[in-house]
């Protein structure tokens, strides 16, 4: 998946938009910065890391961090690079590798993240380069939206074939039987967040056509006219003009071990 033609497409032609269209919530970062805050120095990769809206996050809340930003997509990476630097960030070096593979030195990092990316590796690889690369005692973050989050939310309600469509990602339950067959891990903690959205039928329509969500890039031109038209229509005899619903994903914390 993580090779897929169609994705790496997609991506690039996010990529110069991509922080501006997706939401990005600090909650998570400031949930796995208090479970570093006992390091004096933090040596960490980012899987996935897309055009690094999570990256400079990061760097505001975790001390004396070094952040290796790893993705497939050359556009991607440039552009993190340029938001790291036109932000004074130096501590960081771009990468350019398949997500299901890591290629860094073993037990080389004090942690692992990967943020809404990890539904497109190969999950059991992932995981086991992840320990891999770890330090003893090294800690792995996955943050992602779960299937059944997805289909709460106002595009599973409510844009037509979006579930449908959206068949790579994960239930809890699945995640914890990919980590249960991987050995040096065990799973720490499960951790919900909530996100109240609100945004008019407009802004909503606007992100549709931006393809915020890789899974637009799964339906062809002419089927995603059709479901956007069906959406706003929908929206409108329910709420008029301002949507309001509940994002939700999840965060799950890896233990590598002593």
């Amino acid at each position: 998946m993580d090779g897929d033609p169609t994705m790496y497409d997609h991506f690039s032609h996010v990529a110069s938009s991509y922080r501006h269209i997706r939401q990005t919530d600090p909650e998570p970062i400031l949930f796995i910065s208090e479970g570093l805050k006992g390091l004096s120095h933090v040596q960490a990769a980012d899987v996935g890391c897309g055009a690094g809206r999570y990256d400079l996050l990061l760097f505001q809340h975790v001390k004396n961090l070094h952040l290796t930003c790893i993705d497939l997509n050359e556009s991607m990476l440039q552009q993190v690079s340029e938001y790291l630097t036109h932000h004074h960030v130096s501590q960081f070096e771009t990468l350019r590798a398949n997500g299901n593979e890591i290629p860094l030195d073993d037990q080389s990092m004090d942690c692992v993240l990967t943020f809404n990316a990890v539904h497109h590796f190969d999950l059991v690889r992932f995981l086991e380069n992840a320990v891999r690369v770890s330090k003893p005692g090294g800690k792995i973050f996955i943050y992602t939206r779960l299937r059944s989050q997805n289909e709460r939310n106002v595009w599973g309600r409510n844009f037509p074939s979006f579930t449908k469509k959206e068949t790579r990602l994960y239930e809890v339950n699945e995640l914890e039987t990919a980590i249960r067959a991987v050995k040096g891990v065990r799973l720490e903690r499960v951790e919900p967040f909530h996100y109240q959205r609100k945004a008019t039928v407009a802004q909503l329509a606007e992100r549709v056509q931006a393809r915020h969500y890789s899974t637009f890039s799964l339906y062809s031109d002419e089927e995603l006219k059709d479901a956007l038209e069906i959406f706003q229509a929908s929206l409108k005899r329910e709420f008029r003009e301002t949507v309001e619903w509940v994002d939700e994903n999840t965060l799950l914390v890896l233990d590598r071990g002593d």
